[in-house]
């Protein structure tokens, strides 16, 4: 995936995962994550992604060229 991609998938991603952290709050969790934590949550995100991605595209099965 292009550079541009993977910056607005872990924006976003950085976005959510603090949404739903922070929804839980100090009662469901026995920490809040700081900014640093969130931004290296949402990097492993995409990489896992990225993985499946290009996974996916080598179990495809290759054509026949001509």
């Amino acid at each position: 995936m292009d550079a541009r991609t993977v910056q607005t998938l872990e924006a976003n991603l950085k976005v959510a995962i603090a949404e739903v952290l922070f929804k839980m709050g100090h009662n469901g969790l026995p920490l809040l994550p700081s900014d640093r934590t969130l931004h290296l949550m949402a990097k492993g995100a995409v990489t896992v992604y990225e993985a499946v991605v290009e996974n996916q595209h080598s179990d495809e099965p290759k054509r026949p060229r001509g």
